[in-house]
């Protein structure tokens, strides 16, 4: 998979088909040069639509897009440091039970584990109260305490 033809699809179109989404499921080399250009190259939308199309796709069962997928588009988002995304990872977190207890809740603070409480603290939903009862609970484990070598540009993660 050519991942700058699949980067210009989106951006004429503004989507990322199910058919692209799924060839990234058996790509592992494209999903390491997606995450480089994606690190490198600020494409917040074509991040979040990738995620929010694995979501969507993670729904059907018979899509059978892993735990892997939800990651590695969670940490596509992370890049961006847009604290409103944690919401949109903690929706892939808890798309299903599997996922729930797979997807790694790191991916949750990446713009800080001070910073990710205040903005669940400010927010009225019952997802993002229900973030930040378990960000409060996995920060008192000790769950955040190594999150800068968790987002080390010097390795990419076993799940990319």
């Amino acid at each position: 998979m050519d991942i700058f033809t699949l980067i210009d699809t989106f951006n004429n179109s503004g989507e990322i088909s199910n058919v692209n989404a799924k060839q990234l499921q058996s790509d592992n080399e494209a999903r390491v040069k997606l995450s480089i250009h994606i690190r490198e190259n600020n494409n917040h939308a074509f991040a979040v639509c990738l995620l929010k199309t694995f979501i969507h796709l993670r729904r059907n069962p018979e899509n059978k897009i892993g735990i892997e997928e939800l990651m590695f588009a969670s940490y596509l988002v992370t890049f961006h440091q847009k604290i409103e995304d944690c919401l949109l990872i903690w929706e892939a977190k808890t798309v299903d039970f599997d996922a729930y207890c797979g997807v790694d809740i790191q991916l949750v603070p990446f713009a800080g584990v001070k910073e990710t409480i205040a903005f669940l603290e400010n927010q009225k939903s019952e997802k993002s109260k229900k973030a930040l009862e378990y960000v409060l609970n996995c920060n008192e484990a000790g769950d955040f305490d190594i999150l800068e070598e968790y987002y080390s540009k010097e390795k990419i993660p076993w799940w990319v």
